[in-house]
């Protein structure tokens, strides 16, 4: 039991430490000699995530959430949650808000993926069950989703803060989110079929993109506009 528990730990918290580390390196020692946030707080952020993913995921097991309306709730009290934190003053305008929406939500997916993993361990064992490599895959698969998902639209969130736009890209990141519960629907309403493996396929697309623009493009262009902000106030 206590394997399958380090198992499941493991399905939600390395896609979320591979994720943060893949993304951030480029902007902390030694790729740039002054990092663009402070590694402390990242860590800080990202045990905060965690511990918002546990509320979060303990509250949503008393919802079905293959019912359209209880995937809209919660698709706006993940992005809320991510909201009302970077909407403290400390975060207000600052440069480095993104990337602490991005390790909060990241955070916050990987509890909530160890979360399913270790629910649906425990439910096959209940029924004298041992999950296979299929099992398995799925749960990675949802793992890194989550983490995909939670991680780009915290890092959204925060771009929305940095620019005086909390609520237009709050917007955004629900909108992703919802697309993403919508299509998980048909997923968990026919895990084992070929409707249910489309939906995952269609899922992963959604988050894969969603987080494909935060580190190739939003990212990238916001550190560049800070960049030049400042260059040109020193020239003043």
């Amino acid at each position: 039991m206590n394997t399958d528990m380090f198992v499941a730990g493991g399905i939600g918290i390395a896609p979320a430490l591979a994720l943060m580390y893949w993304t951030l390196k480029g902007y902390t020692y030694p790729a740039v000699e002054k990092p663009f946030f402070d590694d402390r707080k990242i860590f800080g952020l990202l045990a905060v995530g965690m511990v918002l993913g546990v509320g979060i995921f303990t509250v949503q097991q008393y919802f079905p959430l293959e019912m359209v309306l209880y995937a809209l709730l919660f698709a706006v009290v993940y992005e809320l949650v991510k909201l009302l934190v970077l909407n403290l003053k400390r975060f207000s305008r600052k440069l480095d808000t993104p990337f602490y929406g991005l390790v909060i939500g990241l955070g916050m997916g990987s509890t909530v993926a160890f979360g399913y993993a270790w629910s649906v361990i425990l439910t096959l064992a209940s029924a004298g069950e041992v999950p296979n490599l299929r099992d398995y895959a799925i749960l990675v698969v949802l793992g890194v989703q989550l983490c995909l998902l939670n991680g780009s639209t915290g890092a959204v969130i925060g771009i929305g803060v940095t620019k005086g736009q909390s609520f237009g890209f709050f917007a955004n990141a629900v909108l992703v989110h919802l697309a993403y519960n919508l299509v998980m629907i048909g997923f968990f309403l026919y895990p084992l079929e070929f409707w249910g493996y489309l939906c995952l396929a269609v899922g992963t697309v959604i988050v894969a993109y969603s987080y494909y623009r935060i580190h190739f493009q939003a990212l990238p262009a916001l550190v560049k506009e800070g960049i030049s902000k400042y260059e040109a106030r020193s020239k003043v």
